[in-house]
């Protein structure tokens, strides 16, 4: 009987030992990220989208999804940033009373997105999840989740949590984004709080949707589902992609850094509302970059605390004589944690064509003395 026992007890120790192997993740270190222990900068794109508002779910999604993984990992891009449910013409699925009550109607979208995820991992590529776009917000019902906690809470119940439950321990999924610029769709107004008073990045741009949605309900929106996907997955990072500096630090006289723990645990009512790093646009004003912009200072002149990536940006829509290939160089040599070019459909006023970013993307191959760029993602 004992040599029975005994094998028994060898076979419980290696289940133990499975068990407690666990995915590597993109984690913060001080102002760095890394993965697997080691610096790294985050070399991509933004795809943002295939069919804007519907490549997950309803049976949306696509295999060209799949393909530019592809093509990225291939040209030696490391990640990329995705635009999930952009502003809710398709999913979530709402009721008549704008209620979410699912992810989608065919209870497609969680495994859209997880097979995403399989497919950026067998190319070595982390994926950022942007979830909202407030850059340019038409759907009421969407709008009605930053307006109304009710409804916010049956997105969260009804589809957030699933999704993350689905994904969660992902070694692709690299961070979660509320929503993408939603400076666009803010008020612009003064308050006492000084994380609601818009008057300074209002005199820079912000607003331009006409939505008129408080600062403080927008941090609000995005501090609880911040909150309610650590409470699922806390090795998930979080960012948001602000549409330039002006929002995101207090280092300069044209900014004020509205994403503080400060300001997001305030508005959420919580303590685990903050981002892990942040995250800011670039885009030249007609010909030269706009005051303080990331491609004329060093990462640490933001005096932040966390990472910082350069979230979007292109060549056609930068300062005369800035290459594609001179752009990402610039990201990596100045301290930012990555810079994901704008965008691989290739298409729009400011997105450089599908060539111009695969050829972009191979400028960093190799380096490693500002953060490994070819990483391996198991």
């Amino acid at each position: 009987m004992e040599p029975n026992v005994n094998i028994k007890l060898l076979l419980l120790l290696c289940l133990a030992l499975v068990g407690s192997i666990t995915a590597a993740r993109l984690k913060v270190s001080g102002t760095n990220l890394v993965y697997n222990g080691e610096k790294v900068f985050l070399n991509g794109v933004n795809y943002a989208w295939y069919n804007y508002g519907y490549d997950f779910g309803n049976g949306g999604y696509s295999d060209t999804l799949e393909q530019w993984l592809r093509e990225i990992g291939a040209a030696g891009g490391n990640s990329v940033r995705v635009w999930v449910h952009v502003e809710g013409y398709s999913t979530p699925e709402f009721n008549s009373d704008g209620y979410v009550v699912a992810c989608d109607r065919t209870g497609q979208f969680e495994d859209d997105v997880l097979r995403f995820l399989n497919v950026a991992r067998d190319n070595n590529i982390l994926v950022v999840l942007v979830l909202w776009n407030g850059a340019y917000f038409t759907n009421q019902p969407a709008i009605n989740l930053v307006w109304e906690d009710s409804k916010l809470d049956s997105y969260i119940d009804n589809c957030l949590n699933s999704l993350m439950h689905k994904i969660k321990g992902h070694p692709a999924l690299g961070a979660v984004e509320a929503v993408n610029e939603p400076e666009g769709s803010v008020r612009v107004e003064s308050s006492q709080e000084h994380c609601y008073d818009t008057t300074l990045i209002g005199q820079n741009g912000a607003g331009w949707t006409g939505r008129n949605i408080p600062m403080e309900r927008y941090l609000r929106f995005i501090g609880r589902q911040n909150e309610a996907v650590r409470a699922i997955d806390p090795e998930t990072l979080i960012t948001l992609g602000s549409w330039g500096q002006f929002a995101q630090s207090d280092a300069f006289g044209n900014t004020h850094n509205h994403y503080s723990d400060e300001c997001l645990n305030n508005a959420a009512g919580g303590s685990n509302a903050g981002l892990d790093f942040y995250q800011m646009h670039s885009y030249a004003w007609g010909s030269t970059w706009s005051p303080n912009a990331p491609f004329t200072v060093d990462a640490a002149d933001y005096g932040l605390d966390k990472p910082n990536v350069i979230g979007e940006y292109a060549s056609v829509c930068a300062q005369s004589g800035d290459s594609l290939p001179a752009l990402f160089k610039y990201a990596y040599e100045h301290g930012y944690s990555g810079g994901w070019s704008w965008h691989y459909t290739g298409s729009g006023e400011c997105s450089d064509t599908r060539q111009a970013q695969l050829d972009a993307l191979g400028t960093l191959a190799g380096r490693t003395d500002h953060g490994k760029v070819d990483i391996v993602v198991e």
